[in-house]
C-alpha cells in the first residue's frame, strides 16, 4: 500500500494542477504539496523550514509561468506560438528555475538539474510536436495535451529530484 500512495498522490496533482491551471496560487502549493507526498518516506526524517521554502519558491514559480504566458504576445503562425509563444518561454523559464531553487534548498548535484531542466523542456517541445502533428493530421479522438504536458512534467520531477 505504500507503494500506491505516491502514484496516487502524483494522480491528484495532475488533476488539479489541469483543473486549475489558471489558479496560480493553487498549482505551486498543490506541486510542492504533492511533491513531498510523493516523497513521504523522505518527509518522514522531519520537515524543516527547507519544506516552507520549497512550497513558496513553487508558488512564486507557477506564478511567474502564469503570468508570463497569459500576458505576452501572439505570433500569427500556431507553429510559432506554440514553440516560442508566451507559454512556452513560462514553461522553459519555469523548468530552469524550480530545479534551480530546489538545488539551492536541498543541496542537489548541479549535473543532475542540468539534466532534469533538460529533460522537462524536452518533455514540453514533445507534447507540442505531437499536439501539432494532430492539429494537421485531425485525429478522430480528443486528447487534452496540457493534461498530457502537465503529467510529464510533474511525473520527471517528481521521479528524478529527491529531497535531501
Amino acid at each position: 500500500m505504500s507503494r500506491i500512495i505516491p502514484w496516487i498522490v502524483y494522480a491528484v496533482s495532475v488533476y488539479l494542477s489541469r483543473q486549475y491551471a489558471e489558479g496560480y496560487w493553487v498549482v505551486g502549493p498543490v506541486f510542492a504539496v504533492a511533491y513531498f507526498g510523493f516523497h513521504l518516506d523522505q518527509l518522514k526524517k522531519g520537515v524543516s523550514f527547507k519544506h516552507a521554502f520549497f512550497l513558496g519558491a513553487s508558488t512564486l514559480t507557477y506564478a511567474l509561468v502564469y503570468w508570463i504566458s497569459s500576458h505576452g504576445w501572439k505570433f500569427k503562425e500556431d507553429a510559432q506560438d506554440m514553440f516560442f509563444g508566451p507559454l512556452t518561454v513560462g514553461v522553459v523559464l519555469g523548468s530552469l528555475l524550480l530545479p534551480f531553487l530546489h538545488g539551492i534548498i536541498f543541496s542537489a548535484d548541479t549535473k543532475t538539474l542540468r539534466k532534469v531542466s533538460l529533460w522537462l523542456i524536452l518533455s514540453w517541445y514533445a507534447t507540442c510536436l505531437v499536439s501539432m502533428m494532430d492539429d494537421v493530421s485531425n485525429v478522430p479522438w480528443d486528447i487534452d495535451y496540457l493534461l498530457v504536458a502537465i503529467a510529464l512534467w510533474q511525473g520527471i520531477y517528481f521521479r528524478s529530484l529527491k529531497i535531501s
